[in-house]
C-alpha cells in the first residue's frame, strides 16, 4: 500500500510538473511572439512616420497574420499610441496568444528624424584639415558619413583598388601592351587590370577612401561647443526664426534642439575646454545634454570621451547603417512627381530651374525681374528685398550681399550657381526662416562666407549645399543647415544654429530632401 500511495504521489508530482513544463513552454513562445509583435509595430510606426515628416500615427490591428507565420495557431494584437502633445513618443502594447497562454508586452518609443537637412551641419567624406576647429559654437546636430567616394566594387572585395602598376614607356599615361609595357600582376589572372571607377566628389582627381580610426571626422579643439539649445544666440537673428518647442526632461520643461552626433567613420578629438553637450544644469528651462551620440571609431585628443556629455553616454556606434548617403550633384535622379529619369542630379536642376544671367545680388544691382511661368526671381534694389519662387540657375558663379550690407529675402526658393557661391554679407528672411521664408543656395563647388577683406560678424538664415567644401571665416551666425562633402568652419568663433522646422519646409530642389526615421525604446514592461 505504501509502495502504492509512494508511486501514486510520484506520477501526481510528474504529471504536475509536465503540466508546468507545457504550460512554461508555451508562456515562452507567447511571450517570444508578443515581443515579435512589439517589433512589427516599432517597423510599422517607422514606415508612416518617414512618410509623414517624423509623427506616429494611432494604430490598432491584428497581428495574427505576423506571429501566426512565425508559430502556428497563433494569434496577435497591437495598439500604438502616441503621446497626447507629442506624437515623436507612443505606447505600444503587443499581446500574443499561444494555445491557452496569453502573454503582453509593453514599451515605450521616441522616433527621431536623420535626414540630410536635420542637422546643422551634415558632412559626406568629411573634412579639409580638420573640420570643426578653434571657438566654434554649433548648436544642433552634426552628422558626418566619413566614408570616402563611392565606387564600383568590380571585384566584390569591399575596398577601392587602383590600376595595377605598368611601366609607361613612352609616359602617356596608358598601358600599351603592344609596345612592350609591363605590369605588375597584383591579381595574378594575367591581364593587365585598370581601376575600378569611382565617382570623384570632391572633384579633387583622386580616390578619397573612408576615414578610419586614425583619422579625424571632426576636431573639436579651445572653447568649441556642440550644444542642443539656443543659450547665446542673438536676439536679432532668434527673431528670425520659429522658438523652439518646450519638452519634458527631468521633471522640467526645457528648450532642446533634440540634437545628436553622429560620425560613420573616423575618430572625434576633443581637447581644451571644448564640449560635446553640456553638464545638465536642473535648475534652468534648458537642455545641455545631447539626446545622444553615435560614434564607431572613438575619441581621442587630450579630454577625448571625457568631455561627452549625452543621454546615451558615448560608448554606442553608429545607429544608421547605410540608410543615409551623401546626396551628390553627380549621383543618377528620378523625379519621384513626373518619373522622368535624368543622368545626374545636376541635369535635373539644369533641366527644371530657369536660367538667369546674374552673377550678384547686392545694393549696387539694378532692380530685374524674370520669370517662366514656373520659376521666378525679382530684385528690389531700393528695400534690398529677394524674391524667389522655385529654382534659378546661375551658370557660372554667385555673389551675395555686400560687406556691411543686407539682402532681404522672401518667399520659397533656390538659387543653384554651377561654380562657386561667395558670400560678402548679411542674408536675412523678410518674415520667419523656414516657415514663412526660406531661400536654397546650392554651389556646384564651394561656399564662402566671409572670407574677403575686411568682412566679418555675418548674419545669415538658409538652407546651404555645396558640392565640396564650406568655409565659414570670422565671426559669423548662422541660422540653418550646412550641406556638404567637407567643410572647414574655420577659428574665429563662427556660429551655427538649426532650426528643426526646415527639414519640413525645405526650398525645391535641394539634394537629399528624403529624411531617415529611426524610433528608440526608452522604456519596457511584460505584463
Amino acid at each position: 500500500m505504501m509502495v502504492s500511495i509512494l508511486g501514486i504521489a510520484y506520477m501526481s508530482l510528474t504529471l504536475t510538473n509536465l503540466s508546468r513544463a507545457h504550460r512554461d513552454q508555451e508562456r515562452a513562445v507567447a511571450f517570444n511572439l508578443a515581443e515579435a509583435g512589439v517589433e512589427h509595430a516599432i517597423g510599422q510606426v517607422i514606415e508612416t512616420a518617414e512618410a509623414n515628416g517624423g509623427h506616429i500615427d494611432s494604430m490598432d490591428y491584428d497581428s495574427t497574420t505576423v506571429v501566426d507565420d512565425m508559430v502556428d495557431g497563433s494569434t496577435g494584437h497591437c495598439t500604438v499610441t502616441p503621446d497626447a502633445g507629442n506624437d515623436h513618443q507612443a505606447t505600444i502594447t503587443a499581446s500574443a496568444s499561444y494555445r491557452q497562454v496569453t502573454e503582453t508586452v509593453r514599451v515605450r518609443i521616441s522616433v527621431g528624424s536623420h535626414g540630410i537637412w536635420d542637422n546643422a551641419i551634415f558632412a559626406g567624406i568629411g573634412q579639409s584639415g580638420r573640420g570643426i576647429n578653434g571657438n566654434v559654437d554649433i548648436r544642433g546636430s552634426v552628422h558626418i558619413l566619413g566614408e570616402g567616394d563611392p565606387f564600383s566594387d568590380l571585384n566584390g572585395n569591399g575596398v577601392w583598388d587602383g590600376a595595377e602598376v605598368f611601366v609607361d614607356t613612352n609616359h602617356n599615361g596608358i598601358f600599351e601592351p603592344g609596345l612592350g609595357e609591363t605590369f605588375t600582376d597584383t591579381d595574378g589572372d594575367g591581364v593587365w587590370t585598370a581601376a575600378e571607377p569611382y565617382q570623384d566628389n570632391n572633384m579633387n582627381g583622386q580616390y578619397d577612401p573612408p576615414l578610419t580610426a586614425t583619422d579625424l571626422a571632426t576636431d573639436v579643439s579651445g572653447n568649441a561647443l556642440i550644444g542642443n539649445n539656443y543659450n547665446g544666440m542673438p536676439a536679432d537673428l532668434r527673431a528670425k526664426v520659429p522658438a523652439l518647442v518646450l519638452e519634458s526632461y527631468g521633471g522640467s520643461m526645457v528648450e532642446t534642439l533634440n540634437a545628436e552626433l553622429r560620425v560613420k567613420h573616423g575618430k572625434v578629438n576633443i581637447s581644451g575646454n571644448a564640449m560635446v553637450g553640456q553638464p545638465d544644469v536642473p535648475s534652468n528651462t534648458l537642455k545641455e545634454t545631447l539626446d545622444g551620440v553615435f560614434v564607431s571609431d572613438g575619441y581621442g585628443g587630450n579630454k577625448g570621451a571625457s568631455s561627452v556629455y549625452s543621454d546615451n553616454g558615448s560608448g554606442q556606434g553608429y545607429d544608421l547603417g547605410d540608410r543615409i548617403t551623401f546626396p551628390s550633384l553627380f549621383d543618377p535622379w528620378t523625379d519621384p512627381n513626373t518619373g522622368i529619369s535624368y543622368s545626374t542630379y545636376g541635369a535635373y536642376l539644369r533641366g527644371r530651374a530657369m536660367l538667369v544671367a546674374v552673377p550678384k545680388i547686392d545694393s549696387t544691382v539694378s532692380s530685374f525681374a524674370a520669370s517662366d511661368g514656373t520659376n521666378s526671381i525679382s530684385w528690389n534694389a531700393g528695400t534690398k528685398t529677394l524674391t524667389v519662387s522655385g529654382m534659378i540657375r546661375i551658370n557660372g558663379t554667385l555673389d551675395l550681399s555686400k560687406k556691411g550690407d543686407v539682402v532681404n529675402y522672401q518667399g520659397s526658393g533656390t538659387l543653384f550657381a554651377e561654380s562657386d557661391i561667395r558670400v560678402h554679407g548679411n542674408v536675412l528672411p523678410v518674415h520667419t526662416f523656414a516657415t514663412t521664408d526660406a531661400l536654397g543656395c546650392i554651389s556646384g563647388q564651394d561656399i564662402y562666407f566671409a572670407t574677403g577683406s575686411g568682412e566679418a560678424q555675418l548674419q545669415s538664415a538658409g538652407a546651404w549645399y555645396a558640392q565640396r567644401k564650406i568655409v565659414s571665416a570670422k565671426q559669423n551666425q548662422f541660422a540653418g543647415t550646412y550641406v556638404a562633402d567637407y567643410f572647414d568652419m574655420g577659428t574665429n568663433v563662427p556660429s551655427i544654429y538649426q532650426v528643426p522646422t526646415l527639414a519640413q519646409n525645405l526650398p525645391p530642389g535641394m539634394p537629399g530632401g528624403n529624411g531617415a526615421i529611426s524610433a528608440s525604446t526608452t522604456s519596457w514592461r511584460h505584463l
